[in-house]
């Protein structure tokens, strides 16, 4: 009991950029404890992953609609989840500081379900993805909303890398552009996921100025038909 107190006690001491972080991490090497657990039981053939994975197929979407925000908390690699998280704590906690948790929480969530819906659809309509089996992981999306919204929001901020400055607008666009030309080579679905979490980062930021929060007038929305249902 005293370990599991200390532990909470950890946790509700983080910030919420911390927090996702870490749930990112867990889920990340979740299904390596369990491999290890089925391994040792000589279980075979279980797999539990790919409930939670988004799939280009409409059929297989409608199966598991809630995969539209879960696929965003699976990684297929260490340098996959390492560089997303890295980008994402920079970038998130400079935002942090000047809007709070409550921004961060929703801007990094609703940019992987964004993401995930430009994925859906771009599958659906362009011809060259026709008949093409396609499955998408990784918060990319996410990370690039967090990081468009601040290019909006100051072009001129300037970060440190190594021996030089270099202003986050030049980081944001050259990311984009990279992700467009990429589209044709490999890992299509992921880049048009990415440009998604992009775009939607510049709408966001743009009717955040404005006083217009987008994701807390759709939770009102929500909130607001479920207490009439």
């Amino acid at each position: 009991m005293e370990l599991k107190k200390n532990i909470s006690v950890y946790i509700s001491g983080l910030s919420i950029i911390e927090k996702i972080i870490l749930l990112n991490i867990f889920i990340y090497l979740f299904p390596f404890l369990i491999k290890t657990i089925l391994f040792l039981f000589n279980v075979k053939g279980l797999t539990f992953i790919n409930w939670f994975t988004i799939d280009a197929d409409i059929s297989e979407f409608i199966l598991k609609p809630w995969s539209l925000l879960t696929y965003g908390f699976i990684h297929g690699g260490f340098s996959h989840i390492f560089w997303n998280m890295i980008i994402f704590y920079y970038f998130g906690n400079i935002l942090l500081n000047i809007f709070g948790e409550k921004l961060i929480l929703n801007l990094f969530t609703s940019g992987i379900i964004v993401g995930g819906l430009t994925y859906l659809i771009s599958y659906n309509i362009f011809p060259v993805f026709k008949d093409v089996s396609s499955v998408m992981i990784g918060a990319s999306a996410g990370v690039m909303s967090v990081l468009v919204f601040l290019t909006v929001y100051n072009p001129d901020y300037r970060i440190r890398i190594v021996f030089f400055n270099i202003k986050v607008l030049y980081i944001a666009l050259f990311l984009f552009v990279y992700d467009i030309i990429q589209i044709p080579f490999n890992n299509s679905g992921g880049h048009i996921a990415h440009i998604g979490g992009a775009i939607w980062g510049y709408y966001y930021c743009i009717k955040y100025n404005n006083g217009n929060d987008l994701v807390k007038k759709l939770l009102t929305f929500f909130k607001f038909s479920g207490s009439k249902f």
